[in-house]
């Protein structure tokens, strides 16, 4: 039991962790500096069409939806907080992940564990929700956990509702991404990972809002056919998508 606790306490311990991708994006931005033009941040479809998009023009730093913007809100800060370099942020997120609120199956294990260090970045009311909702730091401070989230938002059963807005949480730090970088001259866009068409009807069905950032991103999802889908949210061949598709792809990264 010994053996385990310790083991689980080692960073070595993440090769068997599903999230290990997040704690390591998490250590890589505290701890590295990276130097591009424009910084990609967002959830796992973006990271589906641009992980390899590692140079001085395009950065890559989509993992996880899990964090929602309160996650890619501290990634962010930890950024212009550090050495990094850039001149442009683009947030890449596919839009029913902005329905939650820190209230998914797994948020405790994408968000509140590798995060651990950097929550104190958020609000109050957050870090509040956050110390009543999930466990404390565990003993196996490494170990994927089973926790589950009581009244886990529930995207299928969203995606029927008549009309759809963006939580409070997320818009809340949504503007906050948007002040930062207003404050710290970086310019700023949002824009959504390519879709499977079945998630155009929802998509339109989202409450209208006045922030120019919101109208040029609903604007900017491009479909492809169902067929194409894994889950109803995930390419099944990214790759292929990738070659077919590549203008398409950089015309989402344009300003």
């Amino acid at each position: 039991m010994v053996f385990v606790v310790f083991f689980f306490r080692v960073p070595v311990s993440l090769y068997l962790n599903k999230a290990k991708g997040v704690y390591d994006l998490v250590s890589n931005v505290a701890t590295g500096e990276i130097s591009t033009n424009t910084i990609l941040l967002g959830d796992s479809v973006c990271k589906q069409f641009y992980k390899k998009v590692k140079n001085d023009e395009y950065y890559c730093l989509c993992e996880n939806q899990s964090y929602e913007l309160p996650g890619n809100y501290l990634l962010l800060k930890s950024l212009v907080d550090g050495d990094s370099n850039f001149e442009k942020l683009i947030l890449m997120i596919n839009p029913l992940t902005l329905t939650s609120s820190l209230n998914q199956d797994y948020t405790y294990n994408y968000f509140i564990k590798p995060f651990r260090n950097q929550l104190e970045g958020l609000e109050q009311s957050e870090l509040d929700y956050i110390n009543t909702t999930f466990p404390k730091e565990e003993v196996l401070k490494y170990k994927f956990s089973n926790f589950k989230m009581p009244n886990a938002s529930n995207t299928s059963e969203i995606s029927q509702l008549d009309s759809l807005n963006i939580s409070d949480i997320n818009m809340k730090y949504l503007k906050k991404i948007d002040s930062l970088c207003n404050e710290r001259g970086i310019v700023f866009k949002m824009v959504s990972p390519p879709l499977p068409l079945n998630n155009k009807e929802v998509v339109e069905r989202f409450s209208k809002r006045p922030e120019a950032y919101l109208k040029d991103y609903f604007l900017s999802v491009v479909y492809y056919d169902s067929i194409d889908s894994k889950d109803g949210i995930h390419h099944k061949d990214a790759d292929k998508y990738i070659l077919e598709n590549s203008p398409q792809l950089d015309a989402l990264l344009r300003f």
